[in-house]
């Protein structure tokens, strides 16, 4: 009698053992899904997608629609030395739990920078699938547990950072976005993925005769000449301070003396600036300068 109700005990207790570690399991499964994507999953070439990956198979990638925004510090599509400040915007009517995943890459499909972290607790780094061996080497960056939550009824934003390469590459750079926009539902079913692509050229690939020239100049309390001669139509002038906020601004084409611009007065234009002078039918100029 003693011998049967000690192996009664027993079963029991491995039972309730499996089932917690089972619970344990189911429970790490969803923190994870909601803590961060699964390893190179941004449909990349070479990579898979979240609907190849395990994670939710049942699920739809809708490629290159306007879902995903990326905002560029420089709010152009060149990049130089400097770092790069980014804003990924996700916008889905109804949702209220977002996920993403990025990486960059360069002409060759191989990784491209690293990045910087500007809020540790909403954004993370990733290193790449060790199975998957075209991904070797890639650096991703993805939403955390903290990070996944709607700001306003249907939108989210992360904001993060992008070293260019520091091994002498030039070319141009694609970063490959991932958006999980989910319905919080704690299952892996009836999330929608929307993939995009954004690259940058490099400035040195800039060819026309508006690259060359003199830096800014003050001639003024808040007025600024750019002294080089402007051989196409100058469309619209922007100041861009270190926030990335975006100005308008005043210009004078002032012909051979080169361009005259009236910087804004306001607090929130000081410090490290970028004029960003958009031409007609040309890439845009980027000078800096300290207010």
């Amino acid at each position: 009698m003693k011998s049967t109700l000690l192996l009664t005990l027993i079963l029991c207790s491995t039972f309730v053992s499996i089932a917690f570690a089972v619970s344990d399991d189911t429970y790490s499964e969803k923190l994870l899904k909601s803590s961060g994507s699964h390893e190179s999953s941004t449909g990349a070439p070479g990579e898979r997608t979240c609907a190849q990956s395990g994670c939710h198979e049942m699920s739809e990638i809708i490629n290159d629609d306007t879902t995903n925004t990326m905002i560029f510090s420089d709010n152009d599509a060149v990049y130089d030395n400097a770092m790069e400040g980014i804003r990924l915007r996700v916008r889905k009517e109804g949702k209220v739990k977002f996920g993403f995943q990025i990486v960059c890459l360069d002409s060759l499909n191989k990784n491209a920078g690293s990045w910087v972290l500007l809020n540790k607790e909403r954004v993370q780094t990733q290193g790449a699938d060790f199975s998957i061996v075209s991904a070797a080497g890639r650096k991703y960056v993805t939403h955390t547990y903290k990070g996944n939550l709607a700001q306003s009824p249907g939108e989210i934003y992360w904001d993060f950072a992008w070293l260019p390469p520091s091994n002498g590459y030039k070319g141009k750079v694609t970063f490959y976005v991932m958006s999980n926009c989910a319905n919080n539902d704690n299952t892996n079913g009836g999330d929608m993925f929307y993939a995009s692509k954004h690259s940058l050229q490099h400035a040195s690939t800039m060819t026309s005769v508006e690259e060359e020239g003199n830096s800014p100049l003050k001639i003024g309390e808040n007025t600024w000449l750019i002294p080089m001669r402007f051989t196409r139509k100058v469309n619209r002038v922007t100041c861009i301070d270190i926030k990335g906020r975006i100005h308008d601004i005043d210009w004078n084409n002032q012909g051979d003396q080169g361009l005259e611009l009236s910087l804004p007065t306001h607090s929130n234009a000081k410090g490290f600036m970028t004029i960003v002078i958009e031409f007609d039918g040309g890439l845009p100029l980027k000078k800096h300068l300290i207010l």
